[in-house]
């Protein structure tokens, strides 16, 4: 824990430290957000609240991925196996409890300063989100697996933490979709969307974020803007194709909104005008 508080105190003092960047208007406040893929993962390790607290205090989003433990409890990881982020054997999270899961170290494997870090559920992590929102955010819930249950208790939490206008569901198929906006219509639902199926999806007038695949333009941007839709671009995964700085000031004169990437330190530098 105190390797967990130290963490946070740091990035506390980076983020006032931004903040007096900002006033002196080195940041615009039209900027997009980066929206941190399973939050600052090239720095802390994927979907813990270490990695998540890191992109509050920054003042950028991120993006999770939920699993439903054997229980019934809604936790945040990524693979179905435990194995790759923890220092637990091959074993399915659907077959395990949360009591187990709890054992599970899922920090040392990135480095011996997160020992200790557990797999967080989702109430933490939107318990955090609430208690260190800094600034505007966006929270991307990419839905893994859910039960029907699991569904319900998703949007109870988002309800009860009050990130109804920062967060969107996404990967989930058309008829979870449908049942998330029967639980509550102001539920938002996202969705990768491509330049071919841009107008039908547009058409649709069903998806409240649109996640496009493409570097979108200006006028497609304004476009969607129009029908009142959230534009983010997802260029998240690593590797030079995703750390491309003539596409991130693109898509940021686009005016989009954020943009999912493994790359949001040096994404954010370029679109603040940053030199090296």
């Amino acid at each position: 824990m105190h390797q967990l508080f130290s963490l946070n105190i740091r990035f506390a003092f980076s983020a006032i430290f931004m903040a007096g960047l900002g006033a002196a208007g080195i940041a615009q406040a039209a900027d997009p957000i980066p929206v941190a893929h399973r939050g600052m993962l090239r720095h802390a390790p994927e979907n813990t609240l270490p990695a998540f607290a890191a992109c509050l205090d920054l003042g950028m989003g991120f993006e999770l991925d939920i699993r439903t433990t054997k229980d019934g409890h809604l936790i945040v990881i990524h693979d179905d196996d435990i194995e790759r982020t923890t220092n637990g054997p091959s074993h399915s999270i659907r077959d395990m409890t949360l009591d187990e899961i709890r054992q599970l170290d899922a920090g040392s494997w990135f480095d011996s300063a997160y020992a200790g870090v557990q797999v967080p559920t989702l109430e933490e992590t939107l318990a955090l989100v609430k208690a260190r929102k800094l600034s505007p955010t966006v929270v991307a819930l990419n839905v893994k697996q859910l039960t029907r249950e699991g569904e319900a208790k998703l949007v109870a939490l988002v309800e009860k933490y009050g990130l109804l206008d920062v967060s969107f569901a996404f990967d989930q198929d058309a008829e979870t979709s449908r049942r998330f906006k029967a639980l509550n219509p102001k539920f938002r639902i996202g969705q990768n969307v491509g330049r071919k199926t841009l107008d039908a999806r547009i058409q649709e007038n069903f998806l409240d974020v649109f996640l496009v695949t493409f570097a979108p333009t200006p006028e497609e941007v304004s476009r969607l803007h129009g029908h009142q839709k959230q534009v983010l671009f997802n260029f998240a995964g690593p590797g030079d194709t995703r750390r491309d700085p003539p596409v991130w000031k693109r898509v940021q004169e686009a005016r989009i909104d954020g943009m999912l990437t493994d790359y949001p330190l040096e994404c954010r530098a370029v679109w603040r005008g940053e030199k090296d």
